[in-house]
């Protein structure tokens, strides 16, 4: 029974399992919010879970060798056969990218493309300048995905934040980039945080969820709820805090907290909308 639970808990952090959640979540709260019913948002949440848990296990399967000496990597740390991470991705993508084909053929395209930018993230631009690209790109289209879900025609609201979503979405990569720099730079891993450096990144982060932000709240309806902006903004100045501290748990969490924020932003810009469209 231990061996069982130890080889389940292992093939959960295959799937990266806080920002996969945190991406499933949030895509089916937007949905829920653009008017969709409770079985197309379950299908979103679906779609998140299993696009991303083909991200996840692709990453992990791609990285083994050089995340030797990483505690929370199960393939490095010998705990499942690199076969396992193959077919957790396999799984993955079928079922998320069926679900997404129950819900429209854009909630399908998107999803495909979400899939595509993890890849190449993966297999190519995660050990280059442009690291922080498919972060950025993957971020944005969250909003346009789960709006998807109700209509082929995406409002200009909606539009609008998912080319806001593409600093934040930066700003994360730089995050996450930041916690394994340290790591990176020792397995000879050019990451975009490698190649900045610790100030110049955080310094870049700063200013990039500096800039979403006010956008965000430049080009937000006029009746967007400012308890939760305040409460997204108090949590991307948290976690972007947190940023600055020298623990890579510390890190780890923080580029996690300022996700959130950006997912509760989006959110209550998302309510306006429907407010508006209702």
């Amino acid at each position: 029974m231990g061996q069982h639970w130890r080889t389940l808990r292992a093939l959960l952090r295959l799937t990266h399992p806080l920002p996969t959640l945190l991406n499933a979540i949030a895509a089916a709260a937007l949905a829920t919010v653009a008017g969709a019913a409770p079985s197309a948002a379950a299908l979103v949440a679906l779609t998140m879970l299993g696009v991303h848990t083909f991200i996840g296990a692709t990453n992990d399967y791609i990285d083994r060798d050089r995340d030797a000496g990483r505690p929370e990597k199960p393939l490095a740390r010998g705990q499942l056969q690199p076969r396992a991470a193959l077919l957790m991705a396999a799984a993955g993508l079928t079922a998320g990218l069926t679900a997404a084909a129950q819900v429209s053929t854009l909630t399908l395209v998107l999803a495909a493309l979400g899939a595509l930018v993890g890849f190449t993230y993966n297999v190519w631009m995660k050990r280059t300048a442009l690291s922080w690209l498919p972060f950025a790109v993957g971020v944005s289209i969250i909003p346009a995905f789960a709006w998807s879900t109700v209509s082929s025609v995406l409002p200009a609201t909606i539009l609008t934040l998912s080319l806001v979503a593409l600093p934040g979405g930066a700003a994360l990569a730089l995050q996450n980039s930041l916690a394994d720099r340290a790591l990176d730079a020792e397995r000879g891993m050019r990451s975009a945080a490698v190649r900045l450096g610790e100030a110049r990144a955080l310094g870049a982060l700063v200013v990039l969820h500096a800039v979403a932000f006010a956008a965000l709240l430049l080009t937000a309806p006029s009746s967007t709820s400012p308890l939760l902006l305040s409460a997204a903004g108090l949590l991307l100045v948290a976690g972007t805090a947190g940023s600055a501290t020298r623990s890579r748990w510390t890190r780890q969490r923080a580029w996690e907290i300022c996700a959130a924020a950006l997912a509760l932003a989006a959110l209550s810009v998302a309510l306006a909308t429907a407010e508006g469209v209702g």
